[in-house]
């Protein structure tokens, strides 16, 4: 017989995996109402789900081994050095960083002319320069120099707990959805706000009328 046509169930997610991202209105218990571009909704957590924080951090936050993903200033040359706007720094995972992708496997769009970010594991630090080992698709390592000036912004990523979780912060929350609509969170990534807002809520043009 052909399968039956109707669940009980809402249809799962193609993946098996759904994902809230948007600003902590309030936390109530283990429970998380957060505000989205296109409505509220309710993150469930508990003791097991993995918890990180990007926190503000500084140069001296930025040491050998560690994992760093670099977003160039806009507007800036080909070649290197190149000159950092942001530097993300995180705990290597199973003695690996990630890697940064020239682009994304079966995208059909070209790459957009703005410079990609830069991923990868710290070789050195000296001065202003961050020397940073990729790796291609290929495997193949190469060293990246990345200046840092005063303008430079510094985040870090690391472990956290339940407790972190609080109004106020953006989150970006995966598990799956349950019959009522919430989502069971396995893992959630939290960090701040910008003036209240999580980025991609409001256009940072169109000011007039």
């Amino acid at each position: 017989m052909a399968s039956p046509t109707t669940t009980s169930s809402a249809p799962a997610p193609p993946n098996g995996e759904s994902q809230v991202r948007g600003l902590i209105a309030s936390v109530a218990g283990n429970a998380a109402a957060v505000t989205r571009q296109n409505g509220n909704a309710t993150v469930d957590f508990t003791g097991s789900t993995k918890v990180t924080e990007v926190t503000p951090a500084a140069l001296t936050d930025v040491a050998t081994g560690s994992c760093v993903s670099v977003r160039p200033q806009q507007g800036g040359q080909g070649g290197q050095p190149i000159t950092a706007a942001s530097v993300r720094v995180s705990p290597a995972v199973d003695g690996k960083c990630p890697q940064g992708r020239e682009s994304a496997p079966g995208s059909t769009t070209p790459a957009p002319a703005k410079r990609s970010a830069v991923q990868g594991a710290v070789a050195s630090v000296a001065g202003n320069t961050i020397n940073v080992t990729t790796t291609n698709a290929g495997g193949n390592a190469t060293q990246t120099a990345v200046t840092v000036s005063d303008k430079t912004k510094y985040t870090k990523q690391g472990a956290a707990n339940t407790q972190a979780i609080s109004a106020g912060k953006r989150m970006t929350a995966k598990g799956t959805q349950d019959s009522g609509g919430a989502l069971q969170a396995t893992t959630i990534d939290l960090r701040p706000a910008h003036d209240g807002k999580c980025p991609g809520e409001a256009k940072p043009h169109g000011h007039g009328g």
